[in-house]
């Protein structure tokens, strides 16, 4: 299908808002309104304004234009009151009333617009989360270039998104006004009365007033065309992107819901929306205080258009985006086309501090046209070069082309588009409510509150080794929608437990039960992770009326032979927690996540080695002597199983079977290591909230 020849017909919600029937409509409104302002100040009597009103139905009217629309406005008054039927526009110029009537259409059309905009970055968003590490080649003149991630190609699009959102929101301050001047902008018919009329009616419409009548000035109108015009360009850049990606030689991407048209709204967006905008432009020359054409107004003839093209590229963009597939084992193989010749440059880069830059650069370009010439790995040609191996080890020549390694700042360009978003969207930071400590049997508590004191209660609980401050991804969102409860486990974070003190499964769960019974929490929605959410799964059995839903991450009822917590309690002893800390960081979090993520990696870290010896022994010894495999069908409550396909501490075998041995409970395997609400805290927050929120069967 020839984009030019596209459906660019407006979507439903775009044909309400400039279809003749809703224009009528609104010029109506514009005319009742008009009526009533001029009766409130005086200038015409309340009977006739009532008339008027009564008169302003659409039925009575037959088309869309201004001058038909008064005409015929005043034949139906006249019929009802001949003295009423003077006053039908009275002191407004048909400009006036075709500007503001479009003004509100403008409204009507940018709030769908706006309103798909945001799922469209919210899809976005995602994407880019969900992606911040996954390697793929990047693409200079459509040739292979030094790799990026795709979360850092989403993210692009999502900051120009985001761009555009401010655009918009910028956009309406200036636009949603009224027009209201008469013939050449003075409202002299009015007197006197003419700004309380004016300010009266703006008030009733839901406009601002303006310093001065504008129907001279077509600058607000060309904005929109113009702002538009930006969003349409945009949106043609992501779909090239996408389509090429698309294409059978590279196959990254995949969209498996895909309309007929294909990608025609968008690709007509594209073409057709640069001539309207400059066809916009070009309104904005009028003679002095303006032209009267009533057989063709341009602005109510072009915006409509554009509004058109862009809401259907918009639409169709943002449907075909939720149902992307991303190939991440195609992306690694397309990496490895060119045999690591695409890591020329790093390479090179890191030869020049050895040799100097211009022999360096002599010997790279020579190893690359022999690995291509003979078809070989640009590594296996370097094994032949002496100076080589002189300067780098095997080990350090592979990660030098190991194209992950060099993605640069990728991750932390994602990271600081998506805190723009969170910051965009209105997810406010989390207000601290309370922050205290409690008594319960060997241990003193610390504990934390946030969120909305009127939602449904959540308990969060750590993972073996760390702190409340574990779940801090997690809080923006879930402090909107829950009245959340953290604590430190016995010996963990803030909360400190007695000497000598032993403790089982069953003394982490009374912890969390007495705390609830100290807050007055009757039931509550339980999260999880890892050591919590063996918790989770002990309350649920034992204390199945205290828990709405459950969410157990990482974690199993089972965990290792006794051995091995032996061993990581005698290394404490006898070390310290700086002993098994390196251990446990190794099972934390995916390799690909460690090296790219440093500052989340150091937190855990620390959390880590600021738990104390005894909380560390009280926690090993617990998981240790834990054995819930048979109580599992027991469990009644909604339960949320989520496992890691990287976890190497609770691998996914083992959180599949223990979803598999709870009635009814469902299954998620998020790509990541032993704590995916850091890892992937995007898809991890989506999941969560999704669950809990979703209403019973």
């Amino acid at each position: 299908m020839n984009p030019a020849d596209a459906d660019t017909e407006l979507t439903m919600s775009q044909q309400g808002v400039f279809a003749d029937q809703h224009r009528i409509r609104t010029l109506l409104d514009i005319e009742a309104a008009l009526a009533s302002a001029l009766a409130q100040h005086g200038v015409i009597s309340p009977t006739s304004a009532a008339q008027i009103a009564h008169c302003c139905r659409g039925e009575l009217i037959s088309t869309g234009l201004p001058q038909d629309v008064v005409r015929q406005l005043t034949m139906a008054v006249a019929g009802r009151d001949a003295e009423a039927a003077n006053y039908v526009h009275w002191g407004m110029s048909l400009q006036d009333l075709s500007d503001t009537a479009l003004v509100l259409q403008l409204r009507v059309a940018l709030d769908g617009i706006e309103a798909d905009l945001a799922r469209f970055v919210a899809v976005l968003a995602e994407f880019a989360e969900r992606h911040r590490h996954t390697a793929q080649v990047g693409r200079v003149g459509l040739q292979h270039g030094l790799p990026i991630t795709f979360g850092l190609k989403t993210a692009g699009w999502l900051d120009a998104m985001l761009r555009h959102q401010q655009r918009l929101q910028a956009l309406r301050v200036r636009l949603l006004t009224l027009q209201f001047g008469g013939a050449t902008g003075t409202l002299a018919s009015l007197g006197d009365a003419a700004l309380p009329v004016a300010t009266a009616l703006a008030a009733t419409l839901d406009l601002s007033l303006p310093d001065i009548p504008w129907h001279g000035q077509r600058d607000r109108f060309a904005e929109v065309a113009t702002t538009l015009g930006l969003l349409a360009g945009s949106l043609g850049k992501i779909a090239h992107d996408m389509i090429l990606l698309t294409q059978t030689e590279v196959a990254e991407l995949a969209f498996p819901v895909m309309p007929s048209t294909g990608w025609s709204a968008t690709l007509a967006a594209t073409q057709q929306v640069p001539a309207l905008v400059a066809a916009m432009l070009a309104v904005m020359l009028p003679d002095h205080e303006g032209e009267v054409d009533e057989s063709d107004d341009a602005a109510a003839r072009l915006l409509p258009q554009i509004v058109a093209l862009c809401a259907g590229a918009l639409e169709q963009l943002q449907r075909q985006a939720g149902s992307m597939k991303v190939d991440a084992a195609r992306m690694q193989a397309n990496l490895a086309l060119t045999r690591g010749r695409l890591l020329a440059e790093p390479l090179t880069l890191a030869l020049a501090r050895k040799i100097g830059r211009q022999p360096a650069e002599a010997l790279v370009r020579q190893a690359s046209a022999h690995a291509a010439q003979s078809d070989q790995a640009l590594r296996e040609v370097l094994d032949q070069y002496g100076v080589v191996s002189l300067h780098f080890s095997a080990l350090e020549l592979d990660r030098l082309l190991e194209p992950a390694s060099h993605s640069g700042q990728s991750a932390s360009f994602v990271d600081r588009v998506l805190q723009s978003w969170q910051q965009s969207s209105g997810m406010p930071a989390v207000v601290e409510q309370t922050r205290a400590s409690f008594a319960a049997g060997h241990a003193q508590l610390h504990y934390r509150i946030d969120g909305l004191a009127d939602a449904p209660w959540l308990v969060l609980s750590n993972a073996l080794g760390t702190a409340l401050d574990l779940w801090e991804p997690q809080m923006p969102l879930l402090s909107e929608q829950f009245h959340v409860l953290r604590y430190d486990t016995r010996g963990h974070g803030q909360s400190v437990m007695r000497d000598g003190a032993t403790t089982s499964l069953a003394d982490l769960g009374d912890d969390v039960i007495s705390l609830m019974d100290h807050l007055g929490i009757a039931r509550a929605h339980f999260c999880g992770s890892s050591l919590g959410g063996m918790t989770g799964l002990w309350l649920a059995i034992h204390h199945p009326a205290r828990i709405e839903r459950l969410v157990v991450c990482n974690a199993a009822p089972l965990s290792g032979p006794p051995s091995i917590w032996d061993g990581w309690i005698e290394q404490i002893r006898q070390h310290g927690v700086e002993a098994v800390v390196p251990a446990l960081m190794e099972r934390c979090f995916t390799r690909d996540f460690a090296r790219h993520a440093g500052h989340q990696v150091a937190v855990v870290q620390e959390m880590l080695l600021q738990t104390s010896p005894a909380g560390f022994i009280a926690a090993c010894t617990a998981i240790r002597d834990m054995d819930l495999r048979s109580k599992l069908p027991d469990i009644n409550v909604p339960t949320l199983v989520i496992g890691g396909k990287q976890d190497r501490m609770a691998p996914s075998a083992q959180t599949r079977r223990l979803a598999a041995h709870i009635n009814g409970a469902l299954y998620l395997e998020l790509n990541a290591g032993h704590l995916p609400n850091r890892e992937v805290a995007q898809r991890f927050n989506a999941e969560l909230t999704g669950f809990l929120l979703t209403d019973p069967v």
